[in-house]
């Protein structure tokens, strides 16, 4: 068998839901895949599912490494032994409808492009019937663009799904690729990449199911979350390099990324009292190194309302935190007084 696509598939303490993932592989109309799972490090029934797939089928294959704190670096060893040109990227807790291989696969021979992305339906494991589509599904998915067309349908907000077969080629080519880079999100700037570095960008209506659910990474409170910063960063260089210094696709993503900076602070005044004071302070210092490598002289430079307001929202915001903080711990002095 020749395989033409490659499923990767990182794999952390995923034994509630990694059987649904593969089955949903094995049911494929297409034949001609090879599926490689890496298993980071679980520490419950994950490697023995996988197990009995490799020993039913011998498209599947297994890798197991310590754990790496980052589904990126699994993700990146799986690309590392691809032998098929395209490349598929499932998370191990999401699953596909059966023909989507089928339709990507055709649809690529079809418009000749390096990336065919499918549409993502967005599910609430607690309320099933609670879900959206990326892209909505009034979205014109026979469309084809360039990559540069298709990577500005992601900023600010994702347009379209970020996710299809990618040409194995465009995934290596990455800054990022078996680096040792792993913060969260890490895989957004990734995606960004590739569609620069892609000629043409197609579309194809097949429906990979994304599990939304509480044990996600994204929605547990730590520092981690803060880490999305440094994608911005990163994406503010990559449009900078890509389309020039001074060009609108730059200039609009360092306005997103002001605008996030500015929504990180608000996040961390809310939620400050829940953190340790060490993690507070190592959050106060990632969006301060942050805020300070903005050209607040480029950002909304046809709006000044908008600059002046993200210019110094940042310093309001650390005025209110520091006048909350001495009148707590003045409150709690005098409470202390009044009860001793």
């Amino acid at each position: 068998m020749t395989e033409r696509i490659s499923i990767v598939i990182p794999a952390y303490n995923m034994e509630k839901y990694i059987e649904e993932c593969l089955n949903s592989i094995l049911n494929q109309t297409f034949q001609d895949w090879e599926c490689i799972i890496v298993n980071d490090g679980s520490t419950d029934n994950t490697l023995a599912i996988i197990e009995n797939f490799v020993a039913k089928d011998k498209r599947f294959s297994c890798y197991t490494i310590p754990n790496s704190g980052s589904a990126k670096i699994p993700r990146d060893m799986a690309v590392s032994y691809a032998k098929a040109d395209w490349v598929i990227g499932i998370d191990a807790d999401d699953f596909i409808d059966k023909d989507v291989l089928e339709k990507l696969y055709a649809r690529a021979m079809e418009t000749k492009a390096d990336i065919v992305y499918l549409r993502m339906k967005l599910f609430d494991e607690e309320n099933p019937k609670n879900f959206s589509y990326i892209p909505v599904q009034n979205f014109d998915m026979k469309k084809v663009l360039t990559g540069k067309e298709a990577v500005m349908l992601t900023i600010p907000k994702w347009v379209i799904g970020g996710n299809g077969i990618v040409k194995k080629e465009l995934w290596t080519a990455c800054s990022t690729f078996n680096s040792g880079v792993k913060h969260i999100n890490v895989d957004e700037y990734d995606t960004r990449e590739m569609l620069i570095k892609a000629k043409i960008v197609a579309f194809e209506d097949v429906i990979y199911h994304y599990r939304q659910h509480s044990s996600s990474i994204t929605k547990k409170i730590s520092a981690k979350f803060f880490e999305t910063l440094i994608t911005d960063k990163m994406l503010e260089t990559l449009f900078s390099e890509s389309f020039g210094h001074d060009s609108y696709h730059r200039q609009f993503v360092s306005q997103y990324r002001m605008e996030e900076i500015i929504v990180r602070r608000v996040f961390l005044f809310r939620i400050g009292s829940k953190l340790q004071a060490d993690e507070r302070k190592k959050i106060k210092g990632m969006i301060k190194e942050h805020y300070m490598t903005i050209d607040k002289r480029k950002i909304f430079e046809n709006n000044i309302f908008k600059r002046v307001f993200y210019t110094y929202s940042y310093f309001l915001f650390e005025i209110t935190s520091f006048c909350r903080y001495i009148f707590g711990a003045s409150l709690r002095f005098f409470r202390h007084f009044l009860l001793y």
